[in-house]
């Protein structure tokens, strides 16, 4: 169980966080594929430099659930997140790969993913779950996503260990179930093939990957005792200090309108083509979450002018501009409205 810090106990709220490895593998593989990589980052809302190699650098989840959609629809592909974890290369994702595979077994690596996943994201938990005498369970959880970013990720997140553990185990490995949260797809015959398996679930409460004891003890023939001990030792000084707090899709969405009202004016259309929904999905996904486009609008807005404020006062241009109104009065009456 993860402990609860005294910055979560006092409402503090924390970005979660990804290396930027993770966005980097999703938009090389679209870039190798044809799509342009400017557009890609400019879309997925991920920095530019996050094409190139560098220091372990964090960008924000958001991004990174951001750039799986963005991926999926530029390539008109509902399985890219398999077809890039199939392609997996060992060294891709830098310490959390080479934990993985200095591990002596493939049980030990997985219980080792679980302990340094904070050396790649914030915005994951991987923690054992049901466990018999012939299978253990492992759970991921994801604190801030939702929609098909969401699914993608957690769609390559499992894949991943399994085509990371083909790589460093002689003969074959599978998992004995695989449960998805997210809803049954028309066809998951590419989930069969790649998985080895066709004991596949979804609607669960979880996504998990269950792994039979024999192949836990399976040994990795690329272990190795001395640089393990050195990677873990290195690894703990990465993990975060505080856990980030649970976030909703009306929060993906505020983010999404603030980018849009970063370019003047902004629609409901506007924003539900960045979400790669139609106006009429987008408003149906508002209603289920009890709000209206209005009322995320106003709070996108609010909260870029309280952020803004904080720093000094801004003029009646400069608050019209911030909040994309065409007329300053329109600026002045929501300010108004706000500071009453």
């Amino acid at each position: 169980m993860v402990a609860v810090s005294v910055q979560e106990e006092l409402g503090v709220q924390v970005e979660a966080t990804d290396n930027v490895r993770l966005p980097q593998s999703i938009l090389r593989h679209a870039v190798s594929a044809g799509l342009e990589p400017r557009q890609l980052t400019r879309d997925s809302g991920v920095p530019t430099w996050s094409m190139s190699d560098g220091e372990e650098y964090r960008v924000p989840s958001a991004g990174y659930l951001r750039t799986w959609e963005v991926v999926e629809h530029g390539l008109g592909n509902p399985d890219a997140a398999l077809d890039i974890a199939e392609r997996y290369v060992l060294g891709q994702v830098g310490l959390y790969d080479y934990l993985f595979s200095t591990a002596p077994t493939l049980g030990a690596g997985l219980e080792l993913c679980g302990t340094y996943l904070g050396a790649i994201t914030t915005n994951f938990r991987m923690e054992p779950g049901l466990e018999t005498e012939e299978e253990v369970t492992f759970e991921i959880g994801m604190i801030n996503g939702e929609g098909r970013g969401r699914e993608l990720a957690a769609q390559w997140g499992l894949a991943a260990i399994f085509t990371r553990g083909r790589l460093v185990m002689d003969g074959p490995v599978s998992p004995v179930r695989v449960a998805f949260h997210q809803r049954a797809p028309r066809n998951h015959d590419r989930l069969v093939e790649l998985f080895g398996t066709d004991a596949i679930d979804f609607g669960a409460p979880a996504d998990s990957i269950t792994v039979s004891t024999a192949d836990l003890v399976r040994p990795l023939r690329t272990a190795d005792p001395r640089l393990a001990e050195i990677l873990q030792r290195y690894a703990a000084t990465t993990q975060p200090v505080v856990p980030p707090r649970a976030t909703t899709w009306t929060d993906h969405l505020g983010l999404v309108i603030s980018a849009a009202l970063e370019q003047d004016s902004v629609t409901i259309d506007q924003v539900a083509a960045r979400l790669f929904l139609s106006r009429r999905s987008l408003q149906r996904r508002l209603a289920e979450h009890g709000t209206t486009w209005r009322t995320e609008l106003e709070r996108a807005r609010r909260r870029r002018y309280e952020q803004a404020a904080a720093d000094g006062p801004l003029t009646r241009s400069e608050q019209a501009e911030l909040l994309g109104y065409k007329d300053l009065r329109s600026a002045r009456r929501a300010v108004e409205r706000w500071q009453d």
